[in-house]
Formats: C-alpha cells, structure tokens, sequence
C-alpha cells in the first residue's frame, strides 16, 4: 500500500484537552498519531465528522502544552477521530516540530 500523506505519521501516546464549536466543555482524550499536519484521537466523546476543533497536547518534555487553536475533524468512527490542524501559531508550529523530532524513530543503520 503507497501511503500519499503530505506529512509522515508517527505514533504517540499522549494526553490531549480538547473543545469543539458545538460543544465548548473541556474533553480528554489519548494522541495516538501525530503528524506536523494532523493528528489522530481516541476519546469516550463523540466527535462529528466536519465539527471545528481546538485542541491542547500535553507534551511534558516541552514543558506547557501545545495549542492547536483549530482544527478540523475529517473522520470519526468507534471512538476516534482524525483532525487536520488549520490554525497553528508559530510558537506552537515550532513546539510540534520539535516533539515530532524528539518522538520520530531513528532510522535504522547498517553496518
């Protein structure tokens, strides 16, 4: 199977915070894929396919957590849900691409 992402998955196991448009109380969930475009979520909330999305990742190697202030949710079945990050602040932007960095596998060498 080719995979056409724009950005490479890596798999994770984080604490997110999370509030939607329709529905401005807090929920919890658990990042299980995390790419510098998007993330993946499980959660005891239903998300609706098309909601907005404001999301907060504990990373505690970086200290405070990361905000994605809006994203938007693109699927959601049996308990997860796949968002797109639209808005990114710099700050933010360059906190993620370093826990990508910091969680990202090193390649394999060969010797």
């Amino acid at each position: 199977m080719i995979e056409c992402r724009q950005f490479p998955r890596i798999p994770v196991d984080l604490q997110v915070y999370f509030s939607t448009t329709n529905n401005t109380l807090i929920r919890e969930g658990t990042m299980f894929d995390l790419s510098a475009g998007g993330c993946a979520v499980a959660s005891m909330t239903s998300v609706q396919s098309g909601s907005a999305i404001r999301i907060l990742i504990r990373a505690t190697d970086l200290g405070s957590p990361i905000t994605i202030e809006s994203g938007a949710v693109r699927w959601s079945e049996h308990g997860e849900f796949g968002v797109e990050f639209v808005g990114v602040s710099e700050l933010d932007q360059s906190r993620l691409h370093r826990l990508l960095q910091a969680t990202s596998p090193s390649p394999t060498r060969f010797t």
